[in-house]
């Protein structure tokens, strides 16, 4: 006998269904069987036919609370089906006509009948092999009637009750099938919100049908808020007793995931509303039966969570979890936001999930990742979080290598970035990074192998183009020399105009292929230097190096003002290189701006405290604007950086002799003569003759002798 509720088979002398519980007619010889009895005149009889003949009653298979079912025929093929009748509380029969209680209303008759056939169009609506298939439904003899696929097989519940818990291989299938079926459900804005054993026919083909959507609702996720509350305790979530809850796909997860639970343990798992408490009295499912492996029993606790944003969302992800691969909703987030470059969100997403799962090794090197973005800090705690929970990941060596190389600690980068070209050798920026070490460590010729393997998985990789100029550029490759020999100057032009390179790229790479132009053309005019110059500018008209090297150009064409103009716009960079400043010091001296000149060369000696040439302009042009004390202390500094300094020397003595008393006598004669005396000494030995030649006239005007 089939249960007319589930559907399920049961004996034909049961008078409940053994895997619903709904109350059957018994069609054996134990009771008057509907041919002999007026219990007859419940059923339509055998060859009773429905559509104009199109399908005729061959038996009567069960009777439920609010519905008989009978196997029968589609006349034109001869095709098996089921068919559903709506058999109302406290009908009778009047031939084949249904007659309805007196105590229900017309207008809850239409109720009735018009909820009865919205289960055949919500059902009709979700094509696929694992959803019983509806073909038809139509209204006849006072009543409703749905024609659906005949399905010879016993329901979940039932198997489970006839062999105990079950292999987890099984229920993994089952649920997975189940889980594609709620795909299609799913995206007819539908949920099926009755998801459990008794509701699953496993058929002859050892598949899985889920069948009655008598419980069914179209919604829409998240904004539905009113729905009738159907419950099936132990399987529903809380927000099915909340009749003006939001509605989920993740509510029909719930389901299934208990519905695992309860195959997989033995027990059925504790109710919703009794798991509000704090700590939550959900039993593991290991710590009821330990053959659940640790896999099943993350995937069944993520999807009975009590908060509906951290179940799973989709029935993809369920899927994907059944699978091996299981991704938290938490996760999928911090993916999302990396997708959408919300870096600092995907961050907090991250610490959250490894929160709630402190062992997700996938988590884990992924928020490591994000993480050296954001904060050095928080990308070496990170890292050495993934590497504790995944060794045999190098990404957690390759995050770890790269917060090494930015705190300038090479050597560790080093062994950090070997561990991990070792773990992944088919990661283009770990390799890079390990070259960029290399190079660092000043091993070049390992480094140059390593970004060519780099350059061989992914030959427009911006960031490995930009490290092989670097490597070759130390190796004075400026240009190319043979056929398809890289060099500096090709490999930056690609790697600049690759549309992934980024701004820091172009920020530290343009210096070198400027350098490299320079060195292979006329460094003031030559066109391919000058034309990456502009473009640079274009790019970025900020750049202090190249503003700096533009002023320099500038300065050597007799362009005071312009160069002027780009040494200040380089200078205004925080970070600018001394040798800008220097420059631009140069240029105001040029243009006779001394103040800004001294002001600027005090910058330099913060900048360069060991390069006595600043000391030496600043302490001259401080004695031309006659503060000879300051003047002479920053020439004496300048001398003690570099004692044959012969131009400090000399200027040394032109500030002492300037150094006079009230009365207008110099105040020490014998210093300004020692001065001008190493000053001329200094000359001498390094053949600077116009020079020596010029203060050696002077000293014998003023009838000094040596």
């Amino acid at each position: 006998m089939l249960c007319p509720t589930c559907l399920a088979e049961n004996p034909d002398n049961a008078t409940e269904c053994k895997t619903c519980g709904a109350p059957l007619e018994p069609l054996d010889g134990s009771s008057p069987s509907p041919q002999t009895s007026s219990s007859s005149l419940l059923y339509l009889q055998p060859g009773s036919l429905l559509m104009n003949g199109e399908y005729e009653i061959k038996s009567v298979l069960g009777q439920g609370g609010f519905g008989i079912t009978y196997k029968g025929v589609y006349r034109p093929n001869g095709a098996e089906v089921a068919i559903k009748e709506l058999w109302p509380e406290q009908a009778v029969r009047q031939g084949n006509n249904v007659l309805w209680s007196p105590t229900i209303t017309p207008q809850q008759q239409r109720e009735q009948i018009q909820l009865f056939l919205l289960e055949a169009y919500n059902q009709h609506q979700c094509q696929h092999p694992n959803i019983a298939q509806v073909y038809y439904w139509l209204e006849e003899n006072n009543t409703a009637y749905i024609i659906m696929q005949f399905i010879a097989g016993n329901s979940l519940f039932g198997i489970f009750k006839d062999e105990g818990i079950l292999e987890e291989a099984r229920v993994k299938k089952y649920f997975i099938q189940v889980a594609e079926a709620l795909k299609i459900i799913h995206l007819k804005n539908f949920q099926h919100r009755d998801i459990k054993p008794e509701n699953i026919l496993i058929d002859g083909n050892d598949n899985a049908i889920l069948i009655d959507f008598g419980a069914a609702r179209e919604f829409i996720a998240g904004q539905t808020k009113k729905m009738t509350q159907i419950v099936t305790p132990g399987y529903a979530p809380l927000e099915q007793y909340i009749e003006k809850s939001q509605r989920y796909p993740a509510t029909d997860f719930y389901a299934c995931c208990a519905s695992m639970y309860e195959l997989l343990t033995g027990k059925l798992p504790t109710e919703a509303v009794n798991r509000t408490s704090y700590p939550d009295p959900l039993i593991a499912p290991r710590q009821i039966n330990s053959n659940v492996s640790e896999l099943m029993e993350k995937v069944i606790l993520m999807g009975m969570k009590m908060n509906i944003k951290e179940r799973f969302q989709t029935a993809d992800d369920l899927i994907d979890a059944l699978n091996g691969n299981l991704t938290s909703p938490s996760q999928k987030q911090a993916q999302e936001f990396v997708k959408q470059g919300k870096l600092n969100e995907a961050s907090r997403m991250y610490a959250r999930c490894l929160k709630d799962d402190p062992t997700n090794k996938t988590a884990a090197i992924e928020y490591a990742l994000v993480s050296i973005h954001i904060n050095d800090s928080q990308a070496e705690m990170t890292a050495k979080k993934a590497i504790q929970l995944n060794p045999n990941d190098g990404r957690g060596y390759g995050v770890l290598g790269l917060f090494y190389c930015r705190q300038g600690k090479w050597t560790e980068a080093v062994t950090n970035l070997k561990q991990a070209v070792n773990l992944c050798p088919d990661q283009v920026w770990i390799l890079a990074n390990y070259a960029w070490a290399l190079g660092k460590t000043n091993n070049w010729q390992q480094a140059a192998l390593e970004i060519k393997k780099a350059l061989n998985l992914d030959e427009n990789c911006s960031f490995a183009l930009g490290i092989q100029a670097w490597i070759l550029f130390q190796q004075q490759q400026y240009k190319t020399q043979q056929l398809n020999a890289p060099a500096v100057i090709p490999c930056a032009i690609k790697a600049l105009s690759s549309a992934n390179a980024s701004l820091n790229l172009k920020q530290w790479l343009y210096p070198y292929l400027i350098t490299a132009l320079s060195r292979v053309t006329h460094p003031i005019t030559g066109g391919s230097l000058n034309r990456q110059i502009e473009k640079c500018l274009q790019e970025n008209p900020a750049h202090f190096f190249v503003l700096g090297y533009r002023g320099w150009q500038q300065v050597n064409s007799g362009k005071l003002l312009d160069a002027v103009q780009s040494f200040q716009r380089a200078s205004q960079d925080p970070s600018v290189q001394a040798w800008i400043l220097v420059n631009t010091a140069i240029a105001y001296e040029y243009d006779n701006k001394i103040t800004e000149a001294i002001q600027t060369y005090e910058i330099c000696t913060q900048k360069m405290p060991q390069f006595p040439f600043v000391y030496y302009r600043l302490g001259t042009l401080l004695g031309r604007s006659q503060q000879w004390q300051q003047a002479q202390q920053k020439l004496e500094e300048a001398i003690n950086l570099k004692n044959d300094y012969a131009q400090a020397h000399h200027n040394l003595g032109w500030v002492l002799l300037n150094q006079k008393n009230s009365d207008g006598v110099v105040e020490s004669v014998r210093e300004v003569i020692s001065a001008y005396k190493k000053a001329l000494s200094c000359y001498k030995q390094q053949n600077q003759e116009d020079w020596g030649n010029y203060l050696e006239q002077i000293l014998q005007n003023a009838d000094i002798s040596f």
